[in-house]
């Protein structure tokens, strides 16, 4: 009887030691892997517009403003491509649209096609790169500018309290409104048939968006004189 128990024991020790070989590179490729470049936001901002870039985890890069027509290009080294594969018009200036591709292998390539040479900053943040792009003059050099370390922090921008439309881009033919979410502090993208807060994404127009409430319709329009879009 002990032989038996004693090889019933084993037997399940080997079939756990199997387990634990097949999913050991599975965990060390999830946790070893390269990043990922999943979406791109366009935020308005007083006298600048901001690009959001995410990014699963902090992957290097490299930045370069070419001309012919005007562009910033930023390769994203170690990185995979997670995007729309169709270029997203942009009407805000100084931004003519956003694309984006698998470059090559392991490099993830974003474009800011522009309507003009304009100043710009990149910023870091966990989730990703914000770009500052100027609206009000144009750049006298290409490089990114900094800001310098002595300079003191702006005050951070008092928060609306209620849903805010800060833009509305098609991607891949359906339309995706970017809405500052009170509840959660953020702008996210959403779609027809999303849920934000305790309402649901009705209908996404050109310059508008109805939420359906439990009190009923809301609508929320494109405000061109919306405060600033606080930070991720």
């Amino acid at each position: 009887m002990l032989p038996r128990m004693a090889a019933a024991g084993w037997t399940r020790a080997m079939r756990l030691v199997v387990a634990l070989a097949v999913l050991a590179p599975a965990v060390a490729c999830a946790q070893g892997g390269p990043a990922a470049l999943t979406e791109a936001t366009v935020v308005e901002r007083e006298g600048a517009l901001e690009v959001w870039v995410r990014l699963t985890r902090t992957a290097r890069y490299q930045a370069e403003l070419m001309d012919g027509p005007f562009r910033l290009v930023l390769d994203f080294d170690d990185t995979l491509y997670r995007w729309t594969s169709k270029p997203v018009p942009i009407t805000l200036d100084p931004v003519r649209a956003l694309r984006g591709s698998q470059f090559r292998a392991g490099v993830a390539r974003l474009v800011i096609e522009l309507r003009r040479k304009v100043a710009y900053t990149i910023e870091q943040d966990r989730e990703g790169l914000r770009i500052v792009l100027a609206r009000d003059t144009p750049a006298s050099a290409g490089a990114p500018r900094r800001p310098a370390a002595a300079a003191a922090p702006a005050a951070p921008p008092s928060l609306p309290t209620t849903p805010l439309v800060y833009g509305i881009v098609m991607l891949d033919d359906e339309a995706h409104a970017y809405i500052f979410d009170p509840s959660v502090r953020q702008v996210r993208r959403y779609k027809v048939g999303d849920t934000i807060g305790d309402a649901v994404v009705e209908t996404i127009a050109e310059r508008h968006v109805i939420l359906k409430t439990p009190t009923g319709r809301l609508e929320l329009r494109v405000d061109d004189r919306k405060p600033d879009a606080p930070r991720r």
